[in-house]
C-alpha cells in the first residue's frame, strides 16, 4: 500500500519576508527585550530598597541611609548575576508560574546571602537586616507585577516575541497556532504554520534521508529558533529527527500531546533505569500540600484584615443606601466531597431575586437557553446599582472569607457549583471533589464569563492535578489585574 505524504503551510507571517534579515532583526530584539527585562527588575530593586528604608525609618531613626547607596550598584549586579543564571532575562516562553518560581528562589537566595553577609561581617547596626528582609518582601511581590507591565509596553512597542514556527500532522496545529497568535505575552510569536500528514515529510530520519525526497524546507526556517511540533504518535522520535536535521536552526522543540481525555496535566521527565518516563502528580491530594495551602490561606487573611475591614464597612454602607433588603445573600453550593454549604455574598441584586428570574426565564427563550447553558445572564435586569459594580470588580464575593475560615473554602481552587451543573463535569466531578473550591482560581484569570463551560471545566482540572504555591501566587497576582480591568466579568 502506497501513503501519499502531503504538506501544507497553512500561515506565513509577511512580515517575516527575508529569512536571513528577519533572523538579525529577532536576534536584536532579543537582546533589547532582556535589556528591557533587566531594567525593569533593577527599577524594581531600586524602589524595594528605597521604600523599605523609608518604612523601617519610621521605627529606627538612627539608619544611615546614606550608607546603602554605593551598595545599589553591587546588589544590582549581584542579583541580575543570579537572574541572568536562571534564564530569565529576556525569559521567552517561561510560563508565568514558572517565571514566578526562578524569581522568588532567585530573589531569595539573593537576600539570604545579603543577611549571611550583613552576619558574617558583624555590621548589623549599619546594614538592618529588618530593612534587607522588607526589601525582599517588596520585591516578591513587585518584581512579578513589575515584569507583566515591562512585557506589556515591550508588545505595544513592537518589541517583544521571538519568531516560532508550529508544525503538526493533525488539524490541531491550527489550534495551537491560533491560541498563540492570540497570546504573544509568554513571547513565542507564531509566524510559520505548518501542517504534515508525516513529520518525516519534513525531517526524515538520517537512514531514510536518500530513500525519500523531503519536502523542500531549505531556507523556510532560517532565523527561527523555536519549533512547536504536534505529532499524532511517537513524538520523542519525532523530535529526535527534527534536532538532528540540518535544513534548520532550532535551538528548543516544544511538543504538544493531543491527548484531551487525559485533561491538561503537568508531566516531568524522569529517568527509571534507562527508560524515560513522564511522571503526573495529583497535586492537591498530598496532605502535605493541603496543609500548606490552608497556611496560606490564614496568613494572607490575617495580614489583609487592616484593608479588607474598612471595604466591608462602606460596601455594607453602599448596599443599604442603594436598595431595600437584606446586605448578604447566600447560595447553596456543592464543595468538598460533593457536600453542600452555603455561600456568602453581597447582595448584588433585588429581594425576592430567585422568582424575578423564574418569571424572566417563563417569558424569554433566548434568556433561558442562556441561563441552561451558563447559569448566568450576562444582562440580568435583576441585578442593582451597586451590585453591577460589586460583580464587576468581584467585590460580591469578599464575604466568602467567611467560608475560608470555617475550612469550607480557600482562597484559590474550583469554583462552587451548583448541583444542575454536576452532569456537565462528568468524570470530572470525581475530581473536583476532592479539593475545597476556591473564591478565586485558573478561569477566572483566563477569561471569567467569556470562556466555554468545558474550557472551565479544563482549568478546574488543571489546577488540581498541578497545584504549587507559585501557581496560588500567580492566580492572585493576577486576579487583582483582571479584576481592577472588569473583563468577562457579569
Amino acid at each position: 500500500m502506497t501513503v501519499t505524504l502531503h504538506t501544507t503551510i497553512l500561515f506565513k507571517d509577511e512580515e517575516y519576508v527575508s529569512p536571513k534579515r528577519g533572523g538579525l532583526r529577532w536576534m536584536h530584539r532579543r537582546t533589547v527585550m532582556a535589556v528591557f527585562m533587566l531594567l525593569s527588575d533593577m527599577l524594581c530593586l531600586i524602589l524595594s530598597i528605597e521604600g523599605a528604608l523609608l518604612l523601617w525609618s519610621q521605627v529606627r531613626a538612627d539608619l544611615y541611609p546614606e550608607i546603602y547607596q554605593p551598595l545599589l550598584l553591587p546588589v544590582g549586579i549581584l542579583f541580575s548575576g543570579i537572574y541572568f543564571s536562571m534564564e530569565l532575562y529576556p525569559g521567552i516562553g517561561l510560563g508565568s508560574v514558572e517565571e514566578m518560581r526562578r524569581m522568588s528562589l532567585g530573589t531569595t537566595l539573593g537576600m539570604l546571602g545579603l543577611m549571611g553577609l550583613s552576619f558574617y561581617l558583624r555590621n548589623v547596626n549599619e546594614w538592618s537586616r529588618a530593612v534587607l528582609g522588607l526589601t525582599m518582601v517588596f520585591l516578591l511581590i513587585g518584581a512579578p507585577l513589575a515584569r507583566k507591565i515591562t512585557r506589556r509596553l515591550a508588545l505595544r512597542l513592537g518589541l517583544w516575541g521571538m519568531p516560532v514556527v508550529v508544525i503538526g500532522e493533525n488539524e490541531y496545529a491550527q489550534h495551537v497556532f491560533n491560541n498563540m497568535r492570540r497570546n504573544w505575552l509568554n513571547g513565542l510569536r507564531p509566524v510559520l504554520c505548518i501542517q504534515t500528514t508525516s513529520l518525516h515529510h519534513i525531517f526524515p530520519p538520517a537512514s531514510q534521508k536518500k530513500l525519500i525526497q523531503p519536502w523542500d524546507a531549505q531556507g523556510l526556517f532560517d532565523g527561527i529558533e523555536i519549533a512547536v511540533v504536534v505529532p499524532n504518535q511517537a513524538p520523542l522520535g519525532a523530535v529526535k529527527n527534527i534536532l538532528l536535521n540540518p535544513a534548520h536552526s532550532f535551538q528548543r522543540v516544544i511538543v504538544i500531546f493531543n491527548e484531551t481525555r487525559m485533561g491538561p496535566m503537568w508531566f516531568t521527565p524522569l529517568l527509571l533505569a534507562e527508560h524515560l518516563g513522564l511522571e503526573a502528580r495529583h497535586q492537591l491530594i498530598n496532605p502535605t500540600h493541603q496543609f500548606i495551602k490552608r497556611v496560606v490561606d490564614l496568613g494572607l487573611i490575617l495580614l489583609s484584615l487592616p484593608l479588607t475591614v474598612p471595604i466591608f464597612l462602606l460596601l455594607m454602607l453602599a448596599i443599604r443606601l442603594d436598595s431595600p433588603g437584606p446586605v448578604f445573600y447566600t447560595q447553596k453550593r456543592l464543595g468538598y466531597g460533593g457536600r453542600e454549604l452555603r455561600i456568602w455574598k453581597f447582595r448584588t441584586m433585588v429581594q425576592n431575586a430567585d422568582d424575578a428570574l423564574k418569571a424572566i426565564l417563563a417569558a424569554d427563550p433566548s434568556l433561558r437557553r442562556e441561563w441552561e447553558q451558563n447559569f448566568k445572564l450576562k444582562n440580568d435586569p435583576r441585578i442593582t446599582r451597586v451590585g453591577s459594580f460589586l460583580r464587576r470588580t468581584s467585590l460580591d464575593e469578599l464575604p466568602q472569607l467567611w467560608n475560608v475560615l470555617r475550612r469550607e473554602m480557600s482562597l484559590i481552587g474550583p469554583r462552587p457549583i451548583v448541583a444542575d451543573e454536576i452532569p456537565l463535569y462528568k468524570d470530572d466531578f470525581e475530581i473536583f471533589k476532592q479539593v475545597l473550591p476556591g473564591m478565586t482560581g485558573m478561569w477566572q484569570i483566563s477569561g471569567r464569563n467569556n470562556l466555554t463551560y468545558e474550557e472551565r471545566i479544563g482549568l478546574d482540572v488543571y489546577y488540581v492535578q498541578n497545584w504549587s504555591i507559585w501557581l496560588d501566587l500567580h492566580i492572585l497576582l493576577h486576579t487583582v489585574f483582571i479584576v481592577l480591568q472588569g473583563r468577562g466579568a457579569y
